[in-house]
């Protein structure tokens, strides 16, 4: 097992969240980033809450993948570099949206906002896979 690459990491937590600003803001500014709600109930203290929930969660995402390249070792990384997108956007395509479609399904989330959200993991994954590529 070769070591973890702590840059790596806070870069591609860092990455996730400006990707999300991005994705949610411009891009797709119908969504709700960070669950504010529809009502008056979530207007200050969601964002704050939102914003270091996103943090925490994506750091943890990032920690995860820097553990499964580590596992693998950095002779095979170098032999084959495609493993970080393929280990990285395969955890968002077998793991993370299918978990988000059943969940969607039991909230009746739109299909609009349900392809959003399987894109914006995926999206964020595979640049998670490339900073750790990119800082091998």
């Amino acid at each position: 097992m070769g070591p973890i690459n702590w840059l790596a990491v806070i870069l591609s937590a860092n990455l996730a969240i400006a990707v999300g600003f991005v994705w949610y803001g411009p891009l797709f500014g119908g969504s709700d980033l960070f669950g504010r709600g529809s009502g008056d109930e979530g207007k200050g203290s969601g964002l704050i809450s939102g914003i270091g929930g996103a943090i925490l969660l994506q750091a943890l995402s990032a920690l995860m993948l820097a553990h499964n390249f580590a596992r693998l070792g950095p002779e095979k990384l170098a032999a084959k570099p495609w493993l970080y997108w393929m280990q990285s956007g395969g955890i968002a395509f077998a793991f993370i949206i299918p978990a988000l479609w059943i969940s969607y399904a039991h909230q009746r989330i739109t299909r609009r906002e349900a392809l959003v959200d399987a894109g914006f993991w995926m999206v964020v994954y595979l640049a998670s896979g490339t900073v750790f590529w990119a800082l091998r």
